[in-house]
């Protein structure tokens, strides 16, 4: 009986690879796929986060890599998670806001490393579901009462209501489009003769 060759040689350069690599190199290309099916940019940022569970001076295989990326997928797919027994929404936006976060208090010694599992992440994913959950109730006990709250919060460095923060890291907006928008609504209204003047000097017969 033939025994399956141990190594396959390339044709063209004769490296020679493993079953098992050949296999694994499959394996990557279809996570990458649904990751990249799923979103480029956010690609990117699970890339980096994967990056937190490198050991100390040296590198994840790619096999392992893939293997946590895979763990990760079914979720972003469906943008919910699962944690402490409850389902939580966790849609693109706040996969990256939670993966910038965990960067943040990597690049400030806050972060123990390397990571063992994705408890944080799904800690801080849970965590923007649940305020996001709690302000909501909080605007819709306000409008019962006729008295809209307006806290603030800092988002990416743009201070904004809970409101327009949510729509930042839920809904996707550029921070500082979000807070220009905010500043807009907020500004007193052009007096008449002003605007009617402007419109003049648009229309090429300013007086």
């Amino acid at each position: 009986m033939t025994r399956a060759p141990e190594h396959i040689a390339c044709p063209i350069c004769g490296t020679e690879l493993t079953p098992a690599q050949l296999f694994a190199h499959e394996a990557t290309q279809h996570a990458f796929e649904r990751m990249i099916a799923v979103s480029v940019p956010l690609g990117a940022r699970v890339t980096s986060y994967v990056t937190l569970f490198n050991p100390p001076k040296t590198r994840l295989t790619i096999a392992k890599q893939v293997k946590l990326i895979l763990q990760l997928l079914p979720d972003l797919e469906r943008q919910a998670i699962t944690h402490k027994g409850r389902d939580w929404p966790a849609p693109l936006a706040a996969w990256s806001h939670a993966i910038e976060h965990m960067e943040r208090m990597r690049a400030a010694g806050r972060l123990e490393l390397p990571l063992s599992g994705h408890g944080y992440l799904y800690t801080v994913l849970a965590g923007l579901a649940d305020r996001q959950e709690a302000a909501g109730e909080r605007q819709l006990e306000a409008q019962r009462r006729g008295a809209p709250r307006q806290d603030t919060v800092q988002v990416h460095g743009q201070d904004m209501t809970i409101g327009q923060g949510l729509d930042v890291v839920y809904g996707g907006r550029d921070a500082a489009l979000a807070k220009i928008d905010a500043d807009a609504r907020q500004a007193a209204p052009m007096p008449a003769d002003v605007r009617e003047r402007l419109d003049r000097l648009r229309k090429g017969d300013a007086s």
